[in-house]
This record gives structure tokens, C-alpha cells and sequence, in this order.
């Protein structure tokens, strides 16, 4: 069985460009959102235990599921993002922007399960949603939204919309790094933004997954080709950014000073501009 390595983070946090990178190792098979798929729905629970990660990670391996594997007419995917693989790769990679709260569970059952937790400055976090028009619906306003998203998250455990669904899913990924610190690592969106080849670098390196020329290549073009107008998109020019309409100052200045209270200011990005 290769080895299992969960990408978590909440929407739109950069978690389809972080699992496009994996991707792009010949070394992994990549799996996008299971458990929010209608193949693996339910699959997994807070009282799951080690027999039902197993099945659920040997059927991951072997499903042909379209959505799961992104080859359906509506995947993200497309024909860039078809990489060369090896015939047995070594790591199963899949990724979540839901469904955090199972991490414990998964982290305390299956001692096999690698977590790469990614974290976006919220502020840019909250500014994305915004703008993400599958999202975001425009008959929802944005000041009633971004703190709970009681809209968009409706009471449902697995949902992390909103300021406060970011800081329920980063205090959990900082619980499960000092709990295990050996299998969590947690990636801060602008550092990998800034210096995508050696924050991925140290990544691989850390997984023992080797770093591909196709990783370094795919790296160089999903950094400096495409258009920012994309939301979805992953080829993108990082460098240069920039997010719809400024956040209100009240907004902005709240999100400040609950990191700060939190603990939380490290995953504030420095250059940040609204």
C-alpha cells in the first residue's frame, strides 16, 4: 500500500495548486476530495476506526471514480495537468478543503497517515471566497457572512466557510502538529507563494518523495503563465495576485486582533495589501 499523505485546508486556501504539485510527481497517485464525493460519501467518521481507514484508503487506490481522479468533463483538470506516472507509485495523496474534523480521528487511528496542512493568511481567505462566484452567492451579504457563514456552512460539522471555520481548522492542524510532530507539517500559503521551489523542496524532502523535473517544471509554469481573472485556476502568476474589492477595515482589523488572541498572527502574511 503506498504511503497515505492527507492535504488539508480550508476553501480557498490554495489546496487544488498545493495537490496539483503533488500531482505532479510521477511517484504519486492523486485523489481529489473524497469524502465529498458521492463515491466515498460517509466513508469516514469521528468514531471511524484503523479497519475502516484501511478499506477506505485500498479502495481510494483503486477507484475510477471520474470526479475523485478529475478526468469527468467538469474536472478542474485538463490537459496540462496530465502528468507522467509511475506504474507503482509510493504515495497515496488526497485532499480536503472539508472534513477537518476527522483529522484526530485519522491521526490517532492510522499511525501510516502523513498530514500536509496548508494556511492562507484568512484575510486574502475571506477576500477569495468573496469573489469565488460558486461559492459566495450574490444575494448573501458579505458582512452578515464572513465571520460564521451561516449561509454557506449551515451547521454541518464537516464545513469550514468563514473566519470562524479558518480558525476551528488552524487550531486543529497546530493541536495535531504538536501531538505528532513527526507526520504534520504545516505549510503557510505565502511562503510557498514567495518561494515555491524550495518551500516545495523541503516538503518532498521531509515525505521522502523525490523532486521530479516534472514537479520543477509544473512549478515554474503554474507561477508565471495564466491568468489571475481565474478563480479556479491554478496556473497563475502568484507574484502578482490580486484579490477583488478591499475588506472593510472593521473586517480587517478584527481578523488581526482574534489571530493575535489566538496565537494565530504567524499565518498573517506580511506583504498583505487590501
Amino acid at each position: 500500500m503506498p504511503i497515505p499523505v492527507a492535504i488539508q485546508g480550508v476553501p480557498r486556501s490554495g489546496t487544488s495548486w498545493l495537490g496539483q504539485i503533488f500531482n505532479s510527481s510521477p511517484d504519486v497517485a492523486y485523489r481529489y476530495q473524497p469524502l465529498f464525493s458521492y463515491a466515498f460519501k460517509n466513508r469516514l467518521a469521528e468514531n471511524s476506526c484503523r479497519r475502516d481507514i484501511d478499506r477506505f484508503l485500498v479502495d481510494l487506490l483503486a477507484t475510477d471514480d471520474e470526479f475523485i481522479l478529475q478526468t469527468g468533463s467538469k474536472a478542474l483538470s485538463s490537459k496540462e495537468l496530465r502528468f507522467q506516472k509511475a506504474a507503482l507509485p509510493n504515495y497515496l495523496v488526497f485532499k480536503e478543503v472539508r472534513y477537518h474534523n476527522l483529522l484526530p480521528m485519522l491521526m490517532a487511528e492510522h499511525v501510516g497517515i502523513q498530514l500536509v496542512a496548508i494556511v492562507r493568511d484568512p484575510r486574502e481567505v475571506l477576500q477569495s471566497w468573496r469573489a469565488a462566484p460558486r461559492e459566495f452567492r450574490p444575494e448573501w451579504s458579505f458582512a452578515e457572512e464572513w465571520k460564521r457563514a451561516a449561509s454557506k456552512n449551515r451547521g454541518r460539522a464537516e464545513e469550514f466557510f468563514g473566519f470562524e471555520g479558518w480558525l476551528r481548522a488552524t487550531l486543529i492542524f497546530q493541536r495535531l502538529q504538536a501531538e505528532y510532530p513527526g507526520r504534520v507539517r504545516i505549510l503557510k500559503y505565502h511562503a510557498l507563494k514567495a518561494q515555491p521551489q524550495q518551500q516545495v523542496q523541503e516538503m518532498f524532502l521531509s515525505l521522502q518523495l523525490p523532486m521530479s523535473d516534472q514537479t520543477r517544471q509544473f512549478l515554474k509554469k503554474s507561477t508565471t503563465t495564466g491568468s489571475n481573472a481565474d478563480t479556479y485556476g491554478v496556473f497563475r502568476n502568484h507574484s502578482k495576485q490580486n484579490v477583488r474589492d478591499a475588506l472593510p477595515y472593521e473586517i480587517t482589523s478584527s481578523v488581526i486582533a482574534e489571530c493575535e488572541e489566538c496565537g494565530l498572527s504567524r499565518y498573517l502574511d506580511p506583504d498583505f495589501s487590501d
